[in-house]
């Protein structure tokens, strides 16, 4: 007599035989791992150690043993061999890869393992590094700013907050979410219902500003301008109804010389802003997203304007407005990013200069799909693109540059701190706030001149 539960047990072992429960009904199949490494971003010039792991059969039934041996081949952007070396750790380990890219621009690598563990190989990008960058300056009494810029006599912008000195209580020059532009050793503080002309006198507080009310023309809003574009003595804003102008002078001081009604876009753009200003030359450019007659894909459109006889903006009445590829992603003084082409297996960034009066490309930056760009909120004013991937845990941002003398659109490494959000960048610096609302940001100089 078989004991209590073994007719049960015997039953469902034979069930398992005829069914092939427990047992594979196919050839095992080797589990291919994830990507080689958690970020496919370097600097150039740094010595690397990656650790490459083979392709292993999982299947018990059918062990195939370790790598006995492992080879590695870097080819750099033009096929050349770059000198790397490979080694395994222990039985069934990876394969330690180490060599030093010597040149900016994407490698492939091939890591093959014998007898088994197949042939790994990756794409690698190497961009100029800036990963160690000390920062130009550390605010230590603020804990946001919504854009950092200097005037030239040496008082840091965090928003609409002033710090003549770093560690110096900042000095409220408007309303916490004003939008400043600082232009020499001019401040301009857009609100809601004024504008304010500061003047960094070189010592001390920023004296009380020159007001004027806006808007004079159009409806006030409770938000303030869109974009700004300014000099020490004039300032251009753009709203969602109107392009305004106001002028400086000793002799009338601040005053408002016109505006000019803007045909307002059928198709929303840039989250909450309908429109960008772009300084072009001795003119200006209204951006927006506008739909292509012929293909019906979203483009951008640019539509020159200039100051009239009068004093107020016009549009350049013998100049049509003209489109480009790409939808914007970011903004400077006289450069538009746009994030062009629909390929999913691939990001691709466009850079337009606007100096000769119109949206002309300048650079390319294409790259695999891994990696994403990041748009900066553009209502505090001008910001650029990062280039970084999602999946990565060590958090490295890449920052688009133009290398004017190379003529080439390249990627900065920008310094990565634990702790640190991810850094905004603005026209002429960039900076990191702490999570967390700790006191505290650090500015940094941009790697290179726009």
């Amino acid at each position: 007599m078989m004991p209590p539960g073994s007719g049960l047990r015997l039953l469902a072992a034979l069930l398992a035989l005829g069914t092939g429960v427990g047992c594979p009904m196919s050839p095992c199949i080797p589990h291919e791992p994830g990507a080689l490494f958690d970020t496919t971003l370097f600097g150039v010039g740094q010595p690397l150690e990656l650790r490459v792991h083979p392709v292993t059969n999982q299947c018990e039934a059918s062990r195939e043993g370790a790598p006995e041996t492992v080879t590695v081949e870097v080819r750099d952007p033009r096929n050349r061999r770059v000198p790397a070396t490979a080694e395994l750790q222990g039985k069934g380990g990876p394969a330690v890869v180490r060599f030093t890219p010597e040149m900016k621009g994407r490698h492939h690598l091939i890591v093959s393992f014998s007898p088994v563990g197949s042939i790994r190989q990756s794409a690698l990008h190497v961009v100029e590094d800036h990963s160690q960058q000390a920062p130009v300056v550390e605010l230590s009494t603020v804990v946001e700013c919504r854009s950092v810029d200097r005037t030239t006599a040496g008082t840091w912008l965090c928003g609409s907050n002033a710090l003549r000195e770093p560690d110096q209580a900042p000095q409220p020059l408007g309303d916490y979410f004003a939008p400043t532009v600082v232009a020499g050793n001019v401040v301009w503080v857009t609100e809601p219902s004024r504008v304010l002309r500061y003047v960094d006198e070189g010592s001390g507080p920023l004296p009380p500003p020159v007001t004027a009310p806006f808007p004079v023309i159009g409806t006030p809003t409770a938000a303030a301008p869109h974009t700004r574009l300014a000099t020490e003595d004039e300032l251009l804003l753009l709203d969602d109804t109107h392009l305004h102008r106001y002028a400086y002078t000793e002799e009338a001081g601040l005053r408002f010389t016109g505006a000019t009604l803007m045909p307002y876009p059928r198709l929303a753009t840039f989250g909450d802003m309908p429109s960008l200003l772009i300084r072009a030359g001795e003119r200006f450019l209204v951006v927006r997203i506008a739909e292509d007659a012929t293909t019906r894909d979203f483009v951008t459109e640019a539509c020159p304007y200039q100051v009239g006889a009068e004093g107020a903006p016009e549009a350049v009445s013998d100049e049509p407005c003209h489109q480009v590829p790409g939808l914007p992603v970011g903004y400077e003084e006289d450069v538009l990013w746009a994030r062009a082409g629909s390929v999913p297996e691939q990001l691709t960034l466009h850079r337009y200069s606007a100096a000769s009066g119109r949206l002309v490309l300048e650079g390319v930056l294409s790259m695999d799909a891994l990696f994403q760009a990041q748009g900066p909120n553009l209502r505090p004013g001008f910001g650029s693109p990062l280039v970084f991937v999602p999946t990565s845990v060590d958090a490295r941002y890449a920052l688009p540059s133009w290398d004017a003398g190379a003529r080439t659109l390249e990627l900065a490494l920008l310094p990565s701190q634990n702790g640190y959000q991810p850094p905004r960048v603005g026209g002429r610096y960039f900076h990191a706030e702490r999570w967390n609302s700790i006191y505290g940001v650090k500015v940094y100089a941009r790697p290179s001149t726009p």
